[in-house]
């Protein structure tokens, strides 16, 4: 039984060094390169950046190991919604018209 919580605290572990590095990437990449988004028309921006950055907030609070009270909450900001928050706000972004 000891084994197995080892096991579930190492693979939760890994879980939040990757969803702090997601969101570390997509954060430093909007800060860094904003050049990047000139060409997307203001319609899509509007629509897929909010989205994005939800899902980068997601990730630096699952990131960090903040785990919130209310249900809603927590899995919204859970690895998997932020990452698809992400996902989905990325490709809003990239698609042409």
């Amino acid at each position: 039984m000891q084994r197995a919580r080892e096991q579930t605290g190492a693979w939760s572990q890994a879980m939040r060094y990757v969803s702090f590095a997601i969101g570390l990437v997509a954060s430093v990449m909007l800060m860094l390169f904003p050049f990047l988004l000139h060409q997307v028309s203001s319609s899509r921006l509007h629509t897929g950046l909010p989205i994005l950055m939800l899902g980068v907030a997601g990730t630096f609070v699952h990131g960090v190991g903040y785990v919130p009270d209310n249900k809603f909450l927590r899995i919204l900001f859970g690895p998997f919604c932020s990452w698809t928050l992400i996902l989905i706000g990325g490709l809003l972004l990239s698609v042409r018209n």
